[in-house]
């Protein structure tokens, strides 16, 4: 069953667009763009909550976010102290033990930041957390942030607390989750019901995991040759 929140309770349009995510018809442009308008709604939710102006910013993501959710995020924060930390994550289950998922970084793109105000983690769907729980640990370590928002259209039921178990209370305490639904029912596959319309790289025509993690999001490329 789905449960809104509040910050979709009143709004049509992102109940259409979550709609769109949902429903299998919807073509890998839509499906995109789709994720593309949802991030510049959590963007216009997190100005809003927090005087973010004049702060050092990181948004970080998994690759497959990078060119639509991520992107949505960064075009709309407009925010001359931001910088971008992408991911690479395997999921799999060791042992072939369903119930223990990990998610290792097989590689990155970070840019150069030290410690800042506000870590923004973007996430497609929040299920196990297990690919938010690696890269949030990596990144905490690293940039030392204040104040920690978990940013995700679509989160399952048990996902805050779960993943705020997973860290101490002087880091879960920096916690701030912004989601537009939560969903308590997974299918065969343990994807969430209805959630995102399935895996979100096989939706976007990334067809799996492995050719997923070849992707090199054009977001990375731009801004990287924009650094050289």
């Amino acid at each position: 069953m789905r449960q809104l929140s509040e910050h979709a309770e009143g709004s049509i349009i992102v109940q259409d667009l979550l709609n769109k995510l949902a429903d299998f018809n919807t073509t890998p442009v839509d499906y995109a763009q789709s994720f593309y308008h949802l991030g510049e709604i959590l963007s216009d939710i997190i100005k809003k909550k927090f005087d973010i102006s004049n702060s050092k910013i990181t948004i970080a993501c998994s690759s497959e976010d990078a060119d639509w959710l991520s992107k949505g995020i960064l075009d709309h924060t407009q925010n001359a102290h931001t910088s971008l930390a992408v991911f690479w994550n395997l999921r799999v289950n060791p042992f072939d033990k369903k119930d223990i998922t990990i998610a290792p970084i097989i590689k990155s793109y970070i840019e150069p930041t030290d410690r800042i105000d506000y870590l923004i983690i973007c996430k497609s769907i929040i299920s196990t957390s297990c690919v938010i729980r690696t890269n949030l640990t990596y990144l905490i370590e690293k940039t030392q942030p204040k104040k920690i928002i978990i940013a995700s259209p679509v989160l399952f039921a048990d996902a805050i607390s779960n993943l705020s178990k997973e860290f101490s209370s002087d880091i879960s305490s920096r916690f701030e989750f912004l989601y537009f639904a939560t969903d308590n029912q997974l299918n065969e596959a343990d994807e969430v019901v209805p959630g995102i319309g399935g895996s979100v790289y096989k939706r976007l025509g990334l067809e799996d995991q492995f050719k997923k993690n070849k992707y090199i999001p054009d977001i990375v490329r731009k801004r990287r040759a924009s650094m050289k």
